[in-house]
């Protein structure tokens, strides 16, 4: 696992704390845009400006971040870089919707193959079981998309489109790549809903307490996921770069 050693090493403390500073903020802005109201004229306007000022900000970092690890200087014009990173942020969007479909529809296929199994195996694959099932199944879907895409929006954002496609296509069959992305992506999922779903304490101050120390580890955890995943996907954009340069 060498990629992965490397890519450990370049996630520095300095970046990962940015990245950390950065999603809260934009949390944050978030927040406050729906709490704009629209009633006037002049609201409106406001909230329209404000979502925009928030989506330029948007990817400015998420430029400012690729552009990190890709060590690059990011020489094209900033708009094509946001053009094409918006690209890719619809394509997730549109790859997204059909599974999307299967998880509105999960309980009822969950019935359908509950009734469908036989007789002996219904004890141990309950409608429960099932569900569950389906929702690790799907979310390893949503995973895959967003690895197909992760390369291309790196790439896009790094202002490093050079031999992009060799690059993209190098990417994906590199299986250190996949199994990065599903190990931090099942752990996410899997310490995310365990952490929020855990209510230790009573009353209203206590209870306040956990959730927030809870928003916060999970949020801090799912950021150094993030950028370990982004880290194996520079480490290995940056092999193939070195070796066509070669």
């Amino acid at each position: 696992m060498s990629a992965w050693r490397e890519a450990l090493r370049e996630m520095r403390l300095s970046l990962v704390a940015g990245v950390w500073v950065g999603a809260v903020v934009l949390a944050v802005l978030s927040v406050l845009w729906l709490q704009v109201p629209d009633s006037h004229v002049w609201q409106f306007v406001f909230s329209i400006v404000f979502a925009c000022g928030l989506l330029a900000l948007f990817f400015w970092f998420c430029c400012w971040v690729f552009r990190r690890m890709m060590n690059s200087a990011g020489r094209e014009q900033w708009w094509l870089r946001w053009a094409l990173l918006a690209g890719v942020i619809v394509t997730l969007w549109l790859l997204q919707m059909p599974i999307d479909r299967l998880v509105a529809r999960s309980e009822l296929y969950a019935g359908y193959w509950t009734s469908r199994l036989p007789h002996w195996l219904r004890g141990l694959r309950t409608y429960e079981h099932l569900l569950l099932f389906e929702d690790w199944a799907y979310f390893s879907l949503r995973l895959i998309v967003t690895g197909l895409l992760l390369p291309v929006a790196v790439l896009a954002g790094a202002d490093v489109l050079r031999n992009s496609t060799r690059s993209i296509l190098k990417a994906w069959s590199r299986w250190w790549y996949w199994v990065a992305i599903l190990i931090c992506g099942w752990i996410s999922f899997a310490v995310s809903d365990r952490m929020m779903n855990w209510t230790p304490g009573h009353g209203l101050a206590s209870e306040t307490l956990s959730l927030v120390l809870r928003l916060g580890f999970v949020f801090t955890l799912d950021v150094v996921l993030v950028m370990f995943v982004l880290a194996v996907a520079a480490v290995g954009l940056r092999q193939d770069a070195a070796a066509s340069i070669e």
